[in-house]
């Protein structure tokens, strides 16, 4: 009897039942869920900050350029002809992006120099963009991070795509061509920090290198995307340099998804990292950041686009904006764009808000943000 009531006096071990284990797998679930998201908020920051500095290395580069040859490089031009004040259309294509000239001082002197070699081997006015390393492998400076597809190969011969673009101001642009016609003529060429076949010293921001644009980003996608971010509306209404980018805004984006384009059209945007034509490598300070590309394409030339190519990124809210004076600002989607109804100009004011100011060398804008 003893030995039953010392038995009974020890605490009975037991373990949890299956409501208990259910309780703690819910609150793991419910910590796990609140922390996921500050994770990737803390990723993205991370992301964004990593776009900043190569934004300052690439703005760095210009710099230093201008310094050795005391203009800012065309945003496209023919490969030996980087250093004069107009170029030709002809030897090479003539639309090879400035990041090209721009690889001796990122510290790719030689890559540079095989591209170089690669185009004396090409015959006058042939492509030379070929499938070699120096042309697939990809350059960190000129990608942002938090653009997923930039870090793979393009699908055009596997060579290397870019998301950084530089400026062309507020004006609307052809694809190909470095003039306007129609009255317009190279007046159009004012309008931005950059423009091909033309070359400027810093001293043509008479706004101020502080409060002009200089390069942002764009996300790529592949040919006849529909995607809103990568992809290029195809419209017939922006057929010249004067139309109204409202056109743009109009009809662009499907009625029950407005992260997708009605349709897509063959140009492409960040695809080849050589290509330096407009719809391919620069932006417009029209429509806000993150907003729609369009272009209208010639039925017998489908890749020359008269057009409005908007700055993208994967960033939230907004995009990272390199500024001419070499420092960087984040730029919301919601800041002024003026009236999207307007006509583009060729001088004065910019009838596009504060982005179209921050996007004009010379209009005689004070902006601020």
């Amino acid at each position: 009897m003893y030995s039953s009531l010392l038995d009974s006096s020890k605490p009975k071990s037991r373990g949890f039942t299956l409501v208990e284990l259910l309780v703690v797998i819910a609150i793991i679930g419910i910590l796990i869920g609140l922390l996921l998201p500050a994770v990737q908020s803390a990723r993205e920051a991370a992301r964004r900050m990593q776009c900043t500095n190569h934004m300052k290395q690439y703005l760095l580069s210009i710099h230093n350029y201008v310094d050795a040859h005391q203009y800012v490089p065309a945003s496209r031009s023919t490969l030996f002809n980087w250093t004069v004040n107009q170029g030709t259309d002809s030897a090479h294509g003539g639309y090879i992006n400035c990041v090209v000239v721009l690889l001796p001082f990122m510290e790719q002197s030689a890559r540079y120099d095989d591209i170089c070699q690669q185009a004396r081997d090409a015959a006058a006015g042939s492509w030379p963009f070929t499938s070699t390393a120096a042309m697939q492998d990809r350059i960190p400076t000129i990608i942002c991070p938090s653009d997923a597809k930039a870090s793979m190969p393009g699908p055009h011969l596997d060579i290397a795509r870019i998301s950084i673009c530089t400026s062309l101001g507020d004006g609307l642009w052809n694809n190909a061509r470095p003039d306007y016609g129609e009255g317009a003529s190279s007046k159009m060429n004012s309008r931005g920090f950059f423009a091909p076949l033309c070359w400027r010293p810093l001293a043509f921001a008479t706004d101020g290198t502080s409060n002009t644009i200089a390069i942002s980003e764009m996300c790529g996608d592949d040919h006849y995307s529909t995607n809103v971010k990568g992809g290029i509306y195809r419209t017939s209404a922006l057929y010249d340099g004067k139309s109204r980018p409202s056109a743009c805004l109009t009809d662009s984006r499907k009625a029950d998804d407005p992260n997708q384009l009605n349709s897509g059209s063959d140009s492409w945007r960040g695809l080849i990292w050589v290509d330096g034509r407009c719809a391919h490598a620069s932006f417009t300070t029209i429509l806000p950041p993150n907003s729609p590309s369009c272009a209208y394409t010639y039925p017998s030339l489908p890749y020359l686009a008269w057009g409005v190519f908007s700055a993208q990124s994967y960033h939230s809210g907004g995009v990272n904006c390199g500024m001419a004076d070499g420092s960087v600002r984040f730029v919301s989607e919601t800041i002024d764009c003026g009236s999207a109804s307007s006509y583009a100009v060729t001088s004065g004011k910019s009838p596009y808000g504060v982005w179209g100011a921050m996007g004009s060398p010379c209009g005689g804008e004070t902006v601020s943000m």
